[in-house]
């Protein structure tokens, strides 16, 4: 398996199978590292928020899954089913399985890398998850002067695109306009897991519009990675 999958795997099974700890354990182990700066307690340190990050960034993907796919996910990776025994209950076939399984890792490893995939720019969740994780990676390399200058500005420039593409995005949000082009953006981020044809449909407007107005929005503000 490609080693970012594996990663992105790994995140999964952390996501559903790690206890966090209570607060009494917790109390313990930051007073350890309160008196314990040595590089091995800065790297358990980094390694704790980068787990804590990766739940975050799982989490925002489960919430824009449809209710299959998420069915999937926990009976994949806390269950440990086969593809076989999944598609006999959701009717799908294992091939097709798989390939919800490689959609996913690639969705996961790409924003454990702070990069949002271009179908999701209309994911209010995974732009917000993003965020989170930066702006914590980000004040916990500056709070230890532990960093490569140039990674910390590149992770500080995609931060500040994501900032303005959450307001964008909220904005479109929040819009009373009746322009046809706002009504589509709004609506697709109203409902993330919307093809071009379903939106068409509910909005009685042709594919060929709902696709441009897509694609005009992703070309404007695509330029994240």
């Amino acid at each position: 398996m490609h080693l970012k999958f594996l990663l992105a795997k790994n995140a999964l099974l952390h996501f559903y199978h790690y206890q966090y700890l209570n607060g009494e354990d917790h109390r313990y182990l930051k007073s350890i590292c309160e008196v314990n700066d040595s590089d091995k307690t800065w790297k358990l340190k980094l390694r704790l928020l980068c787990e804590e990050n990766n739940d975050v960034i799982v989490s925002a993907v489960l919430a824009d899954s449809t209710p299959e796919e998420q069915i999937f996910l926990y009976d994949k990776f806390s269950r440990a089913d086969s593809f076989v025994k999944i598609g006999l209950k959701l009717n799908v076939h294992p091939n097709g399985l798989q390939r919800w399984r490689d959609k996913f890792l690639s969705k996961i490893s790409m924003m454990m890398d702070y990069n949002l995939p271009v179908e999701d720019i209309f994911s209010r969740h995974k732009v917000e998850a993003l965020i989170f994780s930066l702006e914590r990676i980000i004040s916990f390399l500056l709070s230890y002067g532990c960093y490569d200058a140039i990674i910390l500005g590149k992770l500080q420039e995609k931060l500040s695109a994501y900032h303005n593409l959450l307001f964008v995005i909220n904005q479109c949000i929040e819009s009373n306009s009746e322009d046809i082009g706002m009504q589509i953006i709004r609506y697709k981020i109203l409902n993330p897991n919307k093809t071009v044809e379903e939106i068409a449909r509910s909005l009685n407007l042709s594919h060929t519009t709902v696709n441009k107005y897509i694609h005009c929005f992703q070309k404007k503000f695509y330029h994240l990675n």
